[in-house]
């Protein structure tokens, strides 16, 4: 690549062009994951772009959490970028780009595909994981956050276990923007203790190598959070009615008639203009 500075055209910026540059080393090799990046001046040169726009780029995939800062020692490429993925779908939640009753039934296709291949693949480690994640579950189930953590690392373990990394980024993604959705769940959840059986069920089933069983627990799982979720929105949308209506029923105040502090009357004028005749 020349050392000519180049300038991006007005429709591309200057971070997607100092992005798309940097697909190009790492297409060729000259970069991989989680690598530093060479020296400003050497950068700017390979990607043929001013030192001030590779700083202004580079800040920006910072920003969006492409790349790695680390003060005094340079920028490194991150070596995942699933928590930045997940913050994206959270922003396409809070913008309304997708809903999420939609990632729960993505959900619903890919947890017990995940939860299948775990069966045959979980090795004890991951076992250990599942266990460990159940164990935590059990003993908070009196601490709503606390026990979201564990459920979350049970899951996370069964999708490690399942040996697919693009079923475990994408889940991962999920779950982490369904965060918010499990802490509107919790509460319309019966039985807490009859919850955490039902992930000890899918954990035995998993270990037990049933790979049909384990699918079908987790659907049921699945199934039942879903149902869960629908009915804490009803109720979200039904308060939102009732406060509306409430709202409109508060009539309406209307300010009193200020009387004239100097001058005659109305009625004294034209009383006054009959006298005169």
């Amino acid at each position: 690549m020349s050392g000519t500075t180049a300038r991006p055209s007005t429709r591309e910026t200057v971070i997607e062009l100092v992005a798309r540059r940097i697909e190009a080393l790492l297409r060729a090799g000259n970069l991989r994951r989680g690598s530093r990046l060479p020296s400003e001046p050497r950068l700017a040169e390979m990607l043929g772009v001013s030192r001030a726009s590779l700083r202004e780029a580079l800040k920006g995939l910072v920003f969006l959490g492409l790349l790695k800062a680390r003060p005094g020692d340079g920028t490194y490429l991150q070596p995942s970028l699933t928590s930045m993925a997940s913050r994206h779908l959270q922003w396409m939640l809070l913008l309304e780009e997708i809903k999420y009753m939609e990632l729960y039934e993505l959900r619903e296709i890919l947890e017990p595909a995940a939860a299948q291949l775990a069966a045959r693949r979980a090795t004890r480690d991951d076992l250990e994981q599942m266990k460990a994640a159940l164990d935590g579950m059990k003993r908070s189930k009196a601490d709503a956050e606390t026990f979201i953590r564990y459920e979350l690392e049970f899951h996370g373990a069964i999708t490690r276990a399942a040996k697919n990394g693009a079923m475990q980024s994408t889940m991962q993604m999920m779950y982490g923007a369904l965060s918010e959705g499990r802490h509107r769940v919790l509460p319309f959840v019966p039985d807490i203790a009859e919850h955490w059986a039902r992930h000890e069920r899918i954990y035995q089933l998993i270990a037990s190598g049933d790979a049909t069983g384990a699918r079908r627990a987790v659907t049921a799982d699945v199934k039942y959070a879903e149902k869960l979720l629908e009915e804490s929105l009803q109720g979200l949308q039904k308060s939102a009615v009732r406060k509306s209506t409430k709202a409109a029923k508060v009539p309406a105040v209307t300010k009193p008639v200020r009387k004239m502090a100097r001058g005659p009357s109305a009625t004294t004028k034209v009383h006054n203009h009959w006298s005169q005749l």
